[in-house]
């Protein structure tokens, strides 16, 4: 290729992923509609630091609805939501910017990031800080720069502080078992962010009067053990499907592979799969919950499977994850909550509404 020819073929594959993030999004939509619950954090954009004697856990996620405040989203639902949902499609623009991918990979990650029980809930569970979790994660494991690291570990802690502890014990098992390049001062910068985002957070709180009545910490271990039980029994097996869909089969598949390639990298991925599974346990809302502790570092790990030269890469990876995709689209989409199974009526219907004005 000439001198000449690469600007035009860079081009090219620019708008190829601008095409993939645009075609990902308007799936994500058709899949799952736009939720119309969680108003009560809209109400909050309007005074996100309004005092409150015994406010609810969900004051703590400040992040989101600070952002919101700061833009003048306060006179508009819609607009909240869709500010929301834009974090999500944040994250898949991380996803594409892996540059030793082809674009058939490329869209073999978007495609798993797209139907994964994560993209569900982002677009079912609009005005929650899922979506800004999920990009604040895909931006966490992908940083290599210490500089950039402590940022994003702070700005987690201010977003949904029990979720991010786990998120950040995982990337430092991920950083270790990929034998990621400076892993002491990452996981340094990622230590400080943290502390950091914690204390000025819970500063924040207290400097703007608010007071949480039970956290998010407290309000976990007040479920009794049979209530609990009753979260995971009460649905049947369906349960474990919703917590990861028709990927059960392209997991282990991704597992085999680098467990042939780096064994180490492989129960790092394990690891962190069973973390996310520990920290679920404890929730009333399984399918949210864990899609959202589990999805980074699976798609942490397909990218950096999918690195790996054609000759060293297991033959049977792309096949079988793109079957787990195929089954995903084939397959009814629900979502578990306090034991109960869930579909997607109200949130297609919801966004059906908004498109027929």
């Amino acid at each position: 290729m000439s001198t000449a020819d690469a600007p035009a073929t860079s081009a090219r594959h620019r708008l190829a992923r601008v095409g993939l993030i645009l075609a990902a999004i308007v799936g994500g939509l058709a899949l799952y509609g736009l939720g119309s619950g969680g108003a009560f954090y809209h109400r909050l954009v309007a005074a996100p630091f309004a005092p409150a004697a015994h406010a609810p856990y969900y004051r703590e996620s400040l992040l989101h609805v600070g952002l919101a405040h700061a833009l003048g989203l306060a006179g508009s639902l819609l607009a909240f939501r869709l500010f929301v949902l834009s974090f999500f499609w944040l994250g898949l623009v991380r996803l594409v910017t892996a540059r030793r991918l082809s674009l058939a990979d490329l869209a073999l990650v978007l495609a798993v990031a797209v139907t994964h029980p994560a993209a569900m809930i982002a677009h079912a569970w609009t005005c929650h800080p899922d979506a800004l979790t999920y990009a604040l994660t895909l931006a966490l494991l992908f940083a290599r720069r210490p500089a950039f690291i402590f940022p994003i570990a702070a700005l987690g802690a201010w977003n949904h502080l029990p979720m991010w502890l786990v998120v950040c014990t995982s990337a430092l098992v991920l950083w270790w078992t990929f034998a990621e390049p400076r892993l002491r001062p990452r996981a340094l910068a990622l230590v400080a962010g943290l502390l950091g985002g914690v204390v000025t957070c819970k500063l924040a709180l207290h400097l703007g009067g608010i007071h949480i009545a039970d956290d998010r910490f407290a309000a976990a271990a007040a479920h009794p053990l049979p209530v609990l039980l009753g979260y995971w029994t009460g649905p049947g097996w369906p349960v474990l499907y919703t917590l990861a869909f028709a990927h059960l089969v392209g997991l282990p598949a991704l597992l085999l592979g680098l467990r042939r390639l780096a064994p180490r990298a492989a129960l790092g991925l394990v690891v962190t799969q069973a973390l996310a599974l520990g920290a679920t346990f404890f929730t009333e809302d399984t399918t949210r919950v864990f899609a959202f502790l589990a999805v980074g570092p699976l798609l942490y790990a397909l990218v950096r499977a999918l690195e790996v030269p054609a000759p060293h890469r297991p033959t049977a990876l792309r096949p079988l994850v793109l079957a787990g995709v195929l089954l995903t689209l084939a397959a009814p989409k629900c979502f578990a909550w306090k034991g109960q199974l869930h579909d997607l009526e109200a949130s297609r219907a919801h966004l059906r509404a908004l498109l027929s004005r």
